[in-house]
């Protein structure tokens, strides 16, 4: 006999889907089934959600100040 708390684990969204699923996101780029039942998004927990999100901000801003500093070395000379 299979648990609800074992059934429920084994649908939850894997790392990979999460990171693809914010990426997307913040791009702004993004399917309707994503979110509805059984898709990736649905999948996810909120907590997964809340740390992608942190996670790829960080990462949308490190990249942002990384052209930054290359404009600013390539406008100095």
């Amino acid at each position: 006999m299979v648990s609800s708390k074992s059934s429920a684990s084994e649908h939850r969204a894997g790392v990979l889907q999460i990171a693809k699923t914010i990426f997307f996101g913040l791009l702004m780029i993004g399917k309707k089934e994503t979110w509805e039942k059984g898709g990736d998004g649905a999948r996810m927990t909120s907590g997964q959600i809340v740390a992608g999100a942190v996670i790829g901000g960080i990462v949308v801003i490190a990249t942002l100040l990384a052209i930054v500093r290359v404009a600013l070395r390539l406008a100095s000379g």
